[in-house]
């Protein structure tokens, strides 16, 4: 029997129809995440796409790969995906294509607020530092420059010490 071809979004679609109507999935009430093929060379039997990393799909790795071995029997990925997918975009497709990239090289993009080079960063706060010299994180310093003794913890009054 002779495959029929699908884009990889209808390709998608159809094996998403098809799990979503497996007895067990309608059961649980689960939707299952389905990926978008992958092209490969074809396999043995002639097919030229894969499915890999099915969301949600924990406890229905049977009924999904039933499935994804009944939709690989019946269709391919179209040569146009499996075409644009291997090669890279011909002069002609680029032309007409306004999402297609440049040939030319690009000009570095303009600023759209009018500057010609960015501004140095500023400090909001003007020069001001903070009040202790070593940061504000460091153990207080007295004004003599010696640390200030540590503050003893209260004993504790649950305990009979």
């Amino acid at each position: 029997m002779a495959r029929k071809t699908l884009n990889a979004s209808r390709l998608q679609q159809e094996v998403s129809r098809r799990i979503q109507r497996v007895q067990e999935v309608v059961d649980d009430g689960v939707l299952i995440g389905v990926p978008r093929p992958q092209l490969q060379p074809p396999d043995a039997s002639g097919c030229n796409w894969t499915m890999k990393h099915f969301g949600n799909a924990a406890g229905f790795e049977a009924p999904i790969a039933d499935v994804l071995a009944q939709v690989r029997a019946e269709y391919n990925l179209a040569g146009d995906d499996a075409a644009e997918a291997a090669a890279p975009l011909s002069g002609e497709k680029m032309q007409n294509d306004p999402f297609a990239g440049s040939s030319r090289p690009r000009a570095a993009a303009a600023n759209p607020f009018g500057e010609a080079k960015p501004r140095e960063r500023v400090n909001p706060f003007g020069e001001a530092g903070p009040a202790n010299a070593a940061g504000p994180l460091a153990s207080p310093a007295t004004e003599g420059g010696a640390a200030a003794p540590q503050k003893k913890r209260p004993p504790n009054p649950f305990t009979a010490d």
